[in-house]
């Protein structure tokens, strides 16, 4: 479902993301009842393309325009020797307002003048402290626009993304499950399943070449991590099937992995849209995770991201 977006002005900027958002979702929720499946999968791409957004933010994009790929603002566009076509509509998000935690100053210079002035080599040892780096605090949500790629012209962007070699991304994810405390051990009399996993413990099946044993390993990590995760609302193992099959979609789709058709039947809404929601922010945190680790530079925040999520 297609929600148009308008320029308004800045003080009904939050109103209208949070309307946004919920729209996106019931848009969602009636494409879903209706039959429409492949809007849930589109979402998803949206979801792989960009995990270093919000969820929050993923939906209000997934909603505005689907086909969105690269995202910056109207500065960031112009630094790269592009620029806005005139007509063109922003994609509405919600960025984050930081601020400086008040008394901190106070509190290190009542903390250096209770001591005692130091004198001779402990006087110059004192001088070369760093000081204290303010501590930041989070004070609210802002609207802001941003343009996809497809809405702007100029110079060519040099994006190369090399070939995925499934091996190394295999080794990446075993290490990054041992580093999550999972242990992986490899065993026959699991057949015929290929994979399975217990309260962090991941068996497989051994011998797997690294493109059949990447997606097994895939949906056993994700599998793990949504267990351990806090929820507000109790989740049936049939629930839990399903949003581990879409992390795992997430990640492949995110990585170009053909092996994403194996997850790509997921469904996460039985007739709860709040439940969906939640469904869809632990998907896209899980995924997220896993890719800061397989592919950093899709799964980390870059600079923008981190100013607009």
């Amino acid at each position: 479902m297609l929600i148009s977006n308008n320029n308004n002005k800045t003080n009904s900027r939050i109103t209208n993301g949070w309307e946004l958002t919920r729209a996106s979702v019931d848009g969602l929720v009636k494409d879903i009842e209706s039959g429409r499946n492949e809007v849930f999968s589109s979402y998803l791409q949206t979801m792989a393309r960009f995990p270093q957004y919000s969820a929050r933010n993923v939906l209000l994009i997934a909603a505005q325009c689907p086909t969105a790929s690269y995202l910056q603002g109207v500065r960031s566009w112009n630094e790269l020797g592009r620029f806005v076509r005139p007509g063109e509509k922003g994609i509405f998000i919600l960025a984050p307002t930081v601020g400086v935690k008040n008394g901190n100053q106070s509190q290190a210079q009542d903390k250096d003048t209770s001591k005692k002035p130091a004198k001779g080599k402990k006087a110059a040892e004192v001088t070369k402290e760093p000081a204290n780096q303010p501590e930041t605090q989070l004070l609210g949500f802002r609207g802001v626009y941003v343009f996809d790629v497809q809405q702007t012209g100029g110079e060519d962007l040099t994006q190369s993304r090399k070939p995925v070699e499934v091996a190394e991304k295999l080794a990446e994810l075993t290490a990054f499950a041992q580093s999550q405390g999972m242990t992986i051990e490899y065993a026959n009399w699991i057949a015929p399943n290929k994979g399975t996993s217990y309260r962090g413990t991941i068996r497989l099946l051994p011998n797997m070449e690294p493109a059949e044993a990447f997606p097994v390993l895939l949906r056993e990590v994700a599998s793990q991590m949504l267990y351990a995760t806090q929820r507000r609302t109790f989740v049936t193992r049939a629930l839990h099937q399903q949003e581990t099959k879409a992390a795992a979609f997430v990640v492949c789709e995110a990585l170009g992995l053909k092996s994403k058709t194996a997850f790509s039947d997921c469904q996460l809404y039985y007739g709860d849209s709040r439940l969906l929601t939640e469904s869809l922010q632990v998907v896209h945190r899980t995924a997220a995770q896993i890719l800061g680790a397989l592919s950093p530079e899709d799964g980390a925040p870059a600079k923008f991201a981190q100013e607009v999520q």
